[in-house]
């Protein structure tokens, strides 16, 4: 992949993160909202959900509500509104309907986030990174480790740093907060699990896990959950008994584990290899491009959050699991549904252990070198 791909990584960095419901919210405005329709395009546009309370060292200023936008979206609302709509409202941006389609008709919108969003609302949101840091900064001096439970950004927040405790959160937030620079976006809440507990947990499990096989189970992805407090076991599985199974085997305390099946079982499966080459429509070598091999179907194909893409000179390798499956090439840029649209696809026969050899040729009039 190009330097498209990196951008990608660091999305999933900013907003891959759950976002849970505030219980005890605390934190200051870090931009002024846009209340009305009537407003700029180069206004300010992210913003952090009020104070509801004051920080120890003092008011912080506030700002008026984030639009929102209505709370049933029209039936006949297009696509290219309602996936801007839920974006952002996951994000913490501003989300009224009026506001979308002037963003999306702005020449300096970009993709960075799969839908139209300014240049400012992008680098806000990159800019979240950074929150955490003069916390951890303080709670590596701190300790209280076996009563930490993590920490996360709540994004639909505006971008707050949500501190996790088992005790009372008013208790940490006493000693954190006046040790944070003034107005810092933070909030505390409480769980019931500590972070080295989850940890733990996490461990024990994924160090006990041939046994899957006796259920018709295979593990694909042990880990913490932070901001929902639980250790995810990801699995692939037919058996609609699997998770009840795996629940009861580890024993852990009732609700710390949370089973996630693909309800397909498809990497139990052996696997071969697709190899071959993605051509333009003429015979010639894509060239730098920014494509990237998909399969109809998740889990028959790939290595999980491993992209694969195509060389320049249409050099592919795609592991895929035995059987016929649909190879398709699509484009890294979304379009405007921020989808990644397919430009070709060929299915295959994939053979157990061993390589199938294809060659996929792009349609007439695909540049696959003209994506910015």
């Amino acid at each position: 992949m190009t330097g498209k791909g990196s951008g990608a990584m660091i999305r999933m960095a900013v907003v891959g993160i759950a976002v849970v419901s505030a219980t005890l919210l605390v934190g200051c405005s870090v931009a002024d909202p846009l209340a009305s329709d009537d407003l700029e395009l180069g206004s300010p546009i992210a913003t952090l959900t009020p104070s509801l309370a004051a920080a120890t060292t003092g008011p912080c200023p506030t700002s008026a509500p984030t639009p929102i936008p209505e709370a049933s979206l029209p039936a006949s609302l297009d696509e290219e509104t309602r996936e801007p709509a839920r974006r952002r409202t996951e994000y913490g941006l501003r989300h009224d309907l009026a506001w979308i389609r002037r963003v999306a008709a702005d020449p300096t919108a970009v993709l960075d986030f799969g839908v139209p969003m300014l240049p400012a609302e992008t680098a806000s949101l990159f800019a979240r990174n950074d929150l955490p840091d003069p916390v951890r900064r303080v709670l590596d001096v701190y300790g209280h480790t076996d009563e930490f439970g993590g920490l996360y950004i709540d994004n639909a927040q505006g971008g707050v740093v949500v501190v996790l405790w088992t005790t009372d959160p008013a208790v940490h937030d006493a000693a954190i907060r006046p040790k944070l620079p003034p107005c810092h976006p933070v909030e505390f809440r409480q769980v019931r699990w500590s972070e080295s507990e989850l940890r733990g947990w996490q461990d024990r499990i994924s160090a006990d896990m041939d046994w899957l096989t006796d259920i018709r189970a295979k593990a694909t992805g042990v880990g913490a959950d932070i901001s929902d407090n639980v250790v995810d076991v990801d699995i692939s599985s037919a058996n609609p008994e699997a998770a009840d199974l795996i629940v009861a085997h580890y024993a852990a305390p009732a609700g710390m584990i949370r089973v996630i099946s693909d309800g397909t079982g498809a990497h139990l499966l052996p696997s071969g290899t697709v190899v071959g080459r993605v051509l333009q429509a003429d015979g010639r070598p894509p060239g730098p491009n920014d494509l990237m091999l998909d399969s109809g179907s998740p889990g028959w194909c790939g290595g999980g959050d491993i992209g694969y893409g195509v060389g320049e000179d249409g050099g592919i390798e795609f592991p895929c699991k035995v059987g016929r499956r649909t190879i398709l090439v699509k484009d890294w840029v979304p379009d405007q549904h921020a989808e990644h649209p397919v430009v070709a696809s060929l299915v295959v026969q994939v053979p157990a252990g061993g390589e199938v050899e294809v060659e996929i040729r792009l349609p007439v009039g695909f540049d696959p070198g003209a994506t910015p």
